[in-house]
């Protein structure tokens, strides 16, 4: 085969498996998007980016596996094929249940991408290229990951969310065509044809329930029968596909490759990189988006450091490989990571944009060293198993972003519930102090209510609901029914006094003078009673129209005083609110870090010296 044809075959590999790896997370930005599409919550709507990883990572070595029995070139062509249709499906999809079913089937076939990029790789390039193959498949792989919301604020600027799918197509045409030119068969002669359907079943069962126990915990409540359940199915499933797996003839998780100690600590460090991640492509957008209101091609900008990181610092290591142990280049990665998810967590509404594109370009570095442990997790294993291994390896990041996206969206779940009580009950606690008419008091009330609830699964832009709140208690304070007087002690009572007592004597006076001019009248007669009494009605007029000003007058100085009480109430309530989301995320992105943090002594074991 031509250099040429090498060449084509190889972009088509990695555009597929850049295809696949890249829905892992360029769906994310559109999550907001999508719960407004279908008036869903931030719970529900997060499966359609759980389900797709939950996916890839059951289905991921079943097919490394499949295609090593059937054939390569034929197993990767049905999934482009597979990827290509349900790209289109989830584009179509009329409903979240649809869409999660659609997303589901498309994870299937990005599964069947992944793994068999770097085998296939290897067979057009040599076993001797090993290195160099997969570390330009981990690059694009690590770049993928990383850029995915970069990209999808970008489309998301131009189209609907639906459009973050329907790219899929025509790249997949792309990606086909040029499998099926610049690549031939390939198969792994020594693999047992034998398929561990068993082992693959409770692999399904052991992740389905994990993953719905931790991302539905907080909706059903940790203590139900249905979460308790899903955590026991886990343990058991989990033990039984262990058991499956060591005595079951052609295991689909040959355990034995985890005696190989670099392997197994590289696909920890690897699982550790796709928990990572979800940090800033996900739990970042949901901060940009609903709490600071910004547009997803905003918040795309503020995200797209990290993969322009990442595709500076991967070639870097890559390059530092040949001379240093990847043992300290991937405990680098995981330090650098950790801490730059820990200064996301110092983040507040009012952070400047640089601080948050310095975080992101700390932890694309981080993780541009990280990904090195796809590298370094099959340097060890025979030849034979690269593909197998492949398929682990990428199944163990795949795994981590789905634990990441349980994990961290349920903390975050947890913390959002009690950060708007705490602004709820601040804002009660300001309303009934505050000298408010009321009608006023019982708006604003509700109106706290409504926007701070502690139901979690509202598809409204907390920004947007503050923006309707503060309109609706604006339209209640217009009203000049029962308004209080003016706060005592304050700069509007003294007016009000003041003002109340001219009233009252202008009311006095005109009392007086009624009386004078009645009593003038009954002593005189003919014309100077007339003259008289026209005047009378004249001064009468006058004197209304006084009194009414006065009214006036008075009624905007308790309207001026009840709006200033109001506007410092809504300050109270937004400082308030800033502060307990801004909490909120901080811990997310602590427990992110610290679990970064806990797992880099792995990095020690993910290399050794060669005989």
């Amino acid at each position: 085969m031509s250099k040429i044809n090498k060449m084509i075959g190889f972009s088509g590999l990695v555009l597929a498996m850049f295809m696949g790896a890249l829905d892992a997370t360029i769906v994310n930005i559109a999550l907001p998007d999508i719960m407004k599409s279908f008036n869903s919550g931030l719970t529900e709507t997060t499966w359609v980016a759980t389900i797709y990883v939950l996916s890839m990572a059951v289905f991921m070595i079943t097919a490394a596996k499949i295609a090593d029995i059937c054939g390569r070139k034929l197993i990767i062509l049905i999934g482009v094929l597979l990827f290509g249709a349900f790209s289109f499906a989830c584009m179509t999809a009329s409903s979240l249940n649809l869409l999660i079913s659609f997303r589901f089937i498309q994870g299937i076939g990005g599964a069947i991408l992944t793994p068999i990029v770097l085998p296939m790789g290897i067979e057009l390039f040599g076993k001797e290229n090993t290195s160099k193959v997969s570390a330009i498949i981990g690059v694009f792989s690590a770049l993928a990951a990383a850029g995915g919301p970069a990209l999808g604020g970008v489309i998301l600027n131009w189209a609907s969310w639906r459009w973050i799918f329907g790219i899929n197509v025509p790249i997949s045409l792309v990606a086909f065509l040029a499998i099926i030119i610049g690549t031939q068969e390939s198969y792994d002669h020594s693999i047992s044809k034998k398929i561990d359907w068993l082992g693959m079943a409770f692999l399904i069962v052991t992740m389905g329930s994990l993953t719905f126990g931790l991302l539905e915990g907080h909706q059903y409540g940790w203590t139900s029968t249905i979460i308790i359940s899903c955590f026991v199915t886990f343990f058991i499933g989990l033990a039984l596909f262990i058991i499956t797996e060591h005595f079951v003839g052609s295991p689909i998780v040959p355990l034995n490759l985890f005696r190989e100690t670099t392997f197994t600590a590289s696909s920890v460090a690897y699982l550790v990189f796709g928990f990572t991640i979800i940090g800033p492509s996900l739990i970042l957008n949901y901060f940009l988006q609903n709490v600071r209101n910004y547009s997803a091609l905003h918040s795309a900008y503020l995200i797209i450091p990290a993969s322009l990181a990442i595709s500076i610092s991967m070639p870097l290591a890559t390059k530092m490989y040949q001379k240093i142990s990847a043992r300290l280049l991937i405990g680098i990665g995981l330090v650098v990571s950790a801490g730059g998810l820990f200064m996301l967590s110092l983040l507040r509404t009012n952070t400047p944009a640089a601080n948050i594109v310095a975080c992101n370009l700390i932890i694309g570095i981080g993780l541009g060293f990280t990904a090195m442990s796809y590298t370094s997790s099959v340097k060890f294993l025979p030849v034979s198993k690269n593909g197998i291994g492949s398929g682990i390896v990428n199944a163990a990041r795949y795994v981590g972003q789905c634990l990441g996206m349980a994990i961290l969206v349920t903390l975050l779940n947890t913390n959002v519930t009690n950060a708007k009580r705490n602004v709820r009950h601040t804002a009660y606690r300001e309303i009934n102090t505050a000298v408010l008419s009321p009608n006023v008091k019982k708006t604003a009330h509700n109106e706290v209510k409504k926007v701070f609830k502690s139901n979690t699964n509202n598809n409204t832009k907390i920004s947007d609901q503050q923006r309707e709140m503060k309109q609706q208690i604006k339209n209640a304070a217009k009203k000049t029914s029962h308004l209080p007087n003016p706060k005592t002690g304050s700069t509007l009572k003294t007016i009000y006094t003041a003002t109340k007592k001219i009233h009252s004597g202008s009311n006095k006076l005109n009392q007086d003078y009624a009386s004078v001019i009645n009593k003038s009248q009954q002593l005189l007669s003919g014309k100077p009673s007339l003259i008289l009494k026209g005047a009378s009605q004249k001064l009468n007029l006058a004197s209304y129209k006084i009194n009414y000003a006065q009214e006036k007058l008075i009624t905007g100085i308790r309207l001026i005083a009840q709006k200033e009480q109001l506007t410092k109430v809504l300050k109270h309530i937004k400082n308030s609110k800033n502060h307990q989301l801004s909490l909120a995320f901080d811990n997310v992105f602590i427990v992110n870090s610290l679990v970064v943090l806990l797992c880099t002594p792995l990095a020690y074991w993910t290399d050794k010296k060669e005989n």
